[in-house]
């Protein structure tokens, strides 16, 4: 694997990769969704069951999904708990010719260059935004300008840019 910088490596396919810090806050941020979800399938338990042990006309039949809910209820709160408590949130990110992605297996988000409608440049990160995905790029420092040249290179000549040197 040959190296780009002491930060971001070369792939084979020629691909690059890193990991650095991201905001605290945009971290935070991007968890709501996943905790609303999680708030949803319990109420949705919730009202299920209720609506069982009343046409079941058993109320223990929904004194049990209650306890479940709560204990579900518990691990999503001990979870997300430890999730919003992190001080240092570091994210992978995978850059090609075509796409970018952050994160990991399954619960990594891809954006292909030619989806891309605006793009935010602040001189931390690159914000770039479909109709419907958005993906934050943050760079380690000193990187910045390989990176961000790299993705503006790629986006279509459509895209909108903004500079926003405040963020």
């Amino acid at each position: 694997m040959e190296e780009y910088s002491s930060n971001i490596k070369k792939e084979p396919d020629d691909s690059y990769v890193w990991t650095c810090s991201i905001d605290p806050e945009y971290y935070r941020e991007s968890l709501k969704p996943g905790l609303y979800a999680c708030l949803g399938i319990a109420v949705f338990l919730l009202l299920f069951g209720g609506y069982l042990a009343y046409k079941f006309r058993n109320p223990m039949h929904f004194g049990i999904v209650v306890g479940c809910v709560a204990i579900y209820l518990l691990i999503t709160a001990l979870t997300f708990r430890l999730a919003f408590s992190a001080d240092d949130p570091h994210e992978t990110y995978k850059m090609s010719d075509i796409y970018i992605k952050n994160g990991y297996g399954k619960s990594s988000v891809y954006f292909d260059y030619d989806k891309a409608k605006t793009v935010i440049i602040t001189g931390k990160y690159l914000e770039l935004m479909g109709k419907v995905k958005k993906i934050r790029v943050y760079t380690p420092e000193g990187d910045f300008p390989f990176v961000s040249n790299y993705i503006l290179n790629r986006l279509p000549g459509d895209c909108e840019r903004r500079y926003d040197w405040d963020r």
